[in-house]
């Protein structure tokens, strides 16, 4: 139910790319009443200047990400990159992979164990691998494309129930006591934007991993231009992600999911 309802939300209530819709469309319908109208039109068309805004959409990007935006490696080796799932879905006619805006989680984690840095790959809760409402999976056809990059299917470990990042945490903390590695040994790879809430609720698990940021905002290291200020569509669909994640942390803490340090006995 949690789950459903924050998709629902995500789609309707926190997508500037909604609003804009919903108040053309309103406008349209209540186009006789001209205050109304105008009110509508207007209103989608300063969200469009606002959140289209690429410049304003990197300096709230990198502020979401604090200390986390950064890719570095603490340790030059790890036995388990945790990688969290939302990177993508496969194509079931064509066996091909479909990335998303996330998809520099699991190719960062590939370019890891290619260069030696990590030995195996643990993906939880992605669309590619878990088992779906009808008892099926794409697991196979997604460990199939890997192969075909000389990844092969023991490097890959598939927590395939997971719905969220509570229980991505949950679920992969208890795949790694089974598997008795220990948390100094991972390594968890996922959005940088998203990495503080993640890394809480493994805390929250009593695992508090090493961590590898990817999606990182290049706020502070590209140049400013007035073409920075030109709005497109693209950077609004961006802060959908955003402003989610924003929701999330909130959401999170009030239910008591995260944790901002291990207690030590």
């Amino acid at each position: 139910m949690f789950y459903e309802l924050s998709k629902f939300l995500r789609v309707l209530v926190i997508s500037p790319a909604s609003w804009i819709i919903v108040l053309l469309v309103a406008g349209y319908l209540f186009r006789k009443k001209k205050a109304v109208k105008i009110s509508c039109w207007s209103t989608s068309l300063l969200i469009f200047l606002l959140f289209g805004n690429p410049a304003l959409y990197e300096i709230a990007a990198g502020a979401c990400m604090n200390k986390y935006g950064k890719a570095e490696l603490r340790k030059p080796h790890y036995e388990m990159a945790i990688v969290l799932g939302g990177f993508g879905d496969m194509n079931q006619e064509t066996g091909q992979f479909r990335g998303n805006q996330n998809s520099a989680r699991i190719w960062d984690a590939v370019r890891l164990y290619k260069t030696g840095k990590v030995d195996r790959i643990l993906v939880t809760g992605d669309a590619t691998s878990d088992i779906k409402r009808n008892g099926k999976s794409d697991a196979r056809l997604f460990l199939d494309y890997m192969n075909g990059f000389g990844v092969a299917d023991s490097v890959f470990v598939l927590e395939q129930k997971a719905r969220n990042t509570r229980e991505n945490a949950v679920l992969t903390t208890g795949l790694l006591k089974e598997m008795n590695i220990p948390a100094d040994s991972c390594l968890l790879i996922t959005s940088a934007s998203h990495m503080k809430r993640s890394l809480g609720c493994f805390r929250k698990c009593g695992l508090e991993p090493d961590w590898y940021s990817t999606g990182i905002s290049r706020t502070g290291n590209c140049d400013f231009t007035f073409r920075s200020l030109y709005p497109t569509w693209e950077t609004i669909i961006k802060w959908e992600s955003l402003i989610s994640e924003w929701i999330g942390s909130i959401t999170y803490r009030a239910m008591g999911y995260t944790q901002k340090q291990i207690q030590k006995p």
